[in-house]
């Protein structure tokens, strides 16, 4: 499987499913929120709730991250 960048995105308007990085951190949208709001994505290696260093779901939601595609899988 290779990786591709397609580009810059809100981490709130990327499609669930999809992986993204942000600062060297690869991670995977899921299509679920939580109770306050904020995007449950979760970093690829540890499975832990990514959340790019902000402190509200609000600047989680907000954070430009990289979207990643693939290619041949």
């Amino acid at each position: 499987m290779e990786i591709t960048i397609k580009g810059k995105v809100k981490l709130g308007e990327l499609e669930a499913g999809k992986l993204f990085m942000y600062n060297g951190t690869i991670a995977l949208k899921s299509e679920y929120r939580t109770e306050k709001g904020a995007v449950e994505a979760y970093i690829v290696g540890s499975g832990e709730m990514f959340w790019g260093g902000t402190s509200t779901p609000k600047e989680q939601v907000e954070l430009e991250v990289i979207e990643l595609g693939t290619v041949g899988f």
